[in-house]
């Protein structure tokens, strides 16, 4: 069991989906997070995507990152329960993105797939908050 969103989980995210199969079809791009109210206090992690490969997490900052965006934690504990999704809060405008908007697209694409949303809820069912 490892602390959500800690570099363990975030290793264990790119390896769940990996291994079921999910893989960027679209053009390369990178996000970063940022969740400045986490219980450890400023929490950064990113998400690397490259054609024809699974999507890459990782702990920390991404200096060249596509785009980024700000997360509360409670938002953040809430996506890992299934009951917040980012797209819906870009829509509604109470997500605030910084940069290119493209890579953020393609990540609400491969998060909303069958096979990642597996890997996510095998690993919210044992993640430490």
């Amino acid at each position: 069991m490892s602390r959500y969103l800690s570099p363990a989980w975030l290793d264990e995210l790119t390896n769940a989906v990996a291994e079921l199969g999910v893989v960027h079809e679209g053009p390369p791009g990178s996000v970063e997070v940022r969740v400045p109210d986490s219980p450890d206090g400023l929490l950064v992690w990113h998400v690397q995507l490259v054609p024809g490969e699974p999507p890459r997490y990782g702990a920390g900052p991404l200096a060249d990152a596509a785009s980024s965006y700000d997360q509360t934690w409670a938002d953040a504990t809430a996506q890992l329960r299934g009951n917040y999704q980012p797209v819906v809060g870009f829509m509604q405008g109470t997500l605030k993105v910084k940069g290119a908007t493209r890579p953020l697209y393609e990540i609400f694409r491969l998060w909303a797939s069958p096979q990642h949303a597996e890997a996510w809820s095998r690993l919210a069912a044992t993640a430490e908050v």
